[in-house]
């Protein structure tokens, strides 16, 4: 599988002699049958390629079903309810959200839930967990967003999509802004300054970055983000967006890039060099939160709520259950209860996943002053 990729990028180098690193990227994530996340090999989950917040717990997912209750009855509880996750690994989150939300009948026969998944691999799993769950029926796939129709009424959400998305390396010289290339080197790859491939690349950057830029310093810009926040504001008549992912808000987003280190590359969940064991790896970039902010409002998405992971699942009745765990561990020695809290407390710790991760909520076709405050304030239970 590795040695497609390669192919694929030599005739691409062969027929460009560089590439974007979005580009490179692409290639290496997103080949059909052999990048990164289309590979067949690829294992998710504790001890393979990577895992996500939903394969911590399943209190993950009950959360997430939680606020999204929450937006259905702020919309005036419409049924149908259009919910619409990006990404969905291996369908865990799909079924935990489910399971939740069976707790409130009309909420689960309201719900339409679809998933938008490139990767003809990963969406064979996904539907054969969903079947051995009982939820087969329940849930939509298409391979992109264009296939869904529009003037929905409900909510995106997306858990570590963004970070995923292809960027372009750029940085700043004495003689203005320039682009990071990917060049062949021998049997490997190396990197190349260039002129930028698209001047309208700055401005996905926002000005007060820009003034704090020094030379010498680099930085990542993510076309894709912007035109996949794009997308998803197009397809909702009305509703919220919901997006969790690594990063922050600009210019502090932008400080961990400035020194090149913007994009990560992990092999079997430790750190690695980016051109290296290329198709074998993930590779990733902070989300700029601001960008999503900003492109949004192009399309009707106002901003709501930006906190991290920790606070999100805070409001979403998350400590109520921490509560209930360490009160069984404590009154009746229950080891499981307090190995489930340990899981538990992964999601939410500052010192964990809970502070490494941010929330962004967006809304359309209400008024945003309708919606403040209101986020996590909820009923629906979390008891067994």
């Amino acid at each position: 599988m590795r040695d497609l990729v390669r192919e694929s990028l030599v005739a691409l180098l062969h027929e460009k002699g560089q590439l974007t690193f979005a580009e490179f990227m692409e290639t290496a994530l997103y080949h059909p049958t052999a990048g990164y996340y289309n590979r067949p090999a690829m294992t998710i989950g504790p001890g393979g390629d990577f895992y996500t917040s939903p394969m911590v717990h399943p209190i993950f997912g009950a959360c997430l079903a939680r606020q999204v209750w929450q937006m259905w009855n702020l919309l005036d509880r419409p049924d149908p309810f259009f919910v619409l996750e990006m990404g969905a690994g291996v369908g865990t989150l799909a079924v935990d959200f489910l399971r939740m939300a069976e707790r409130d009948a009309a909420f689960f026969n309201a719900v339409r839930y679809h998933i938008v998944e490139q990767g003809e691999h990963l969406r064979g799993r996904q539907q054969a967990y969903a079947a051995e769950c009982g939820f087969a029926d329940k849930i939509a796939w298409f391979q992109s967003l264009d296939e869904v129709a529009g003037g929905q009424v409900g909510v995106i959400f997306s858990n570590e999509l963004f970070d995923a998305l292809p960027v372009h390396r750029l940085g700043k010289l004495d003689e203005g802004y320039v682009e990071y290339y990917i060049s062949a080197d021998g049997d490997g790859y190396c990197e190349v300054a260039g002129a930028l491939s698209d001047p309208q690349l700055l401005d996905l950057v926002d000005e007060e970055t820009k003034a704090q830029l020094q030379v010498g310093e680099r930085f990542e810009v993510c076309p894709a983000a912007a035109d996949v926040i794009v997308a998803m504001g197009g397809l909702l008549e009305r509703g919220f967006v919901l997006t969790i992912d690594y990063g922050n808000l600009a210019p502090e987003v932008h400080l961990r890039h400035r020194k090149g280190t913007g994009v990560r590359a992990f092999w079997k969940q430790k750190l690695v060099e980016p051109l290296e064991r290329v198709g074998e790896q993930d590779l990733t970039a902070d989300l700029d939160f601001s960008l999503l902010i900003r492109r949004g409002e192009a399309v009707g998405l106002c901003e709501v709520g930006f906190t991290d992971q920790m606070h999100f699942l805070g409001g979403n009745g998350f400590l109520n259950k921490v509560a209930d765990l360490q009160k069984r561990a404590r009154e009746h020695l229950d080891l499981m209860a307090d190995e489930e809290l340990h899981k538990m407390l992964a999601l939410f710790m500052p010192q964990s996943l809970g502070e490494v991760f941010k929330v962004l909520i967006q809304v359309k076709g209400l008024e945003p002053a309708a919606v403040q405050g209101k986020i996590g304030a909820l009923t629906f239970s979390l008891d067994d």
